[in-house]
C-alpha cells in the first residue's frame, strides 16, 4: 500500500544519505520480533539484511576528508596485461569501484598506461565523461600529465588535478587500490 511503500522509500533516501543506525536498529527490532513469534525465516531474512547493511556501510566509511571527490586509480601488471582498478571516492566516502584486466601495449610504461587509460576511461563519449571528481589520483604521472590536466578540466568544466599520492590517506587509499588491482589480477590467471 502507499504507506508501505512511502516507509521503504525513506529507507532507502536514509540509506543512501549514509544514516544507517536508526535503519539498522528497527530491523534488529524487527528481527527480535520475528525471533519471539517464533518466526525464525523471517527473522535469518532480517539478520541477514542487518548483515548486508553493516557491509555496505563498511565499504562506505569516510576515507578522505569530508567533501573530498576523487577518483583513485592503480594499475597492476606485467609486460603483457594489466589490472586496472578504480575507488570512485565522493564526499570522502568510496562510492563504488570498477575494474578491468586490460592489454598492455608493447613497450608502454606504466606513466603510458596511465595517459591511456584517462583518455579511454573518461573520454568525450564515455559515460564517465559526465563524472569527473576535483582530484585524480594515479601510480605514475604520463608525460603530458599538464595536458591532460587541462582536457579533463575541460570535460568536467571547472578544475581537475592529476596527482600521485605520496603520503597519509590518499597513499593509504592508493595502497588499497593496488591490493584490489593484485587481487583481481591473481583472480585473472588462475582463469
Amino acid at each position: 500500500d502507499a504507506v508501505e511503500h512511502r516507509r521503504i522509500v525513506e529507507d532507502f533516501c536514509d540509506f543512501l544519505a549514509g544514516r544507517t543506525d536508526a535503519l539498522i536498529r528497527k530491523l534488529e527490532r524487527e528481527m527480535s520480533t520475528a525471533a519471539e513469534e517464533l518466526d525464525f525465516e523471517r527473522a535469518a531474512r532480517l539478520r541477514d539484511d542487518v548483515s548486508a547493511l553493516r557491509r555496505a556501510m563498511e565499504k562506505q566509511a569516510v576515507v578522505l576528508g569530508n567533501g573530498v571527490d576523487a577518483d583513485v586509480i592503480a594499475l597492476v601488471g606485467d609486460e603483457l596485461e594489466s589490472s586496472v582498478k578504480i575507488f570512485h571516492v565522493r564526499d570522502g566516502r568510496v562510492r563504488g569501484e570498477r575494474g578491468w584486466v586490460v592489454e598492455v601495449q608493447e613497450n608502454a610504461t606504466l606513466a603510458d598506461q596511465v595517459g591511456a587509460f584517462l583518455l579511454q576511461f573518461y573520454g568525450a563519449e564515455s559515460e564517465m565523461s559526465s563524472g569527473i571528481p576535483r582530484e585524480v589520483l594515479v601510480p605514475a604521472l604520463p608525460d603530458d600529465a599538464p595536458e591532460l590536466e587541462k582536457w579533463l578540466t575541460e570535460q568536467r568544466g571547472a578544475g581537475v588535478s592529476l596527482r600521485v599520492p605520496q603520503r597519509g590517506d590518499k597513499r593509504t587509499l592508493m595502497t588499497t587500490v593496488e591490493l584490489n588491482a593484485t587481487e583481481a589480477m591473481a583472480r585473472h590467471k588462475l582463469q
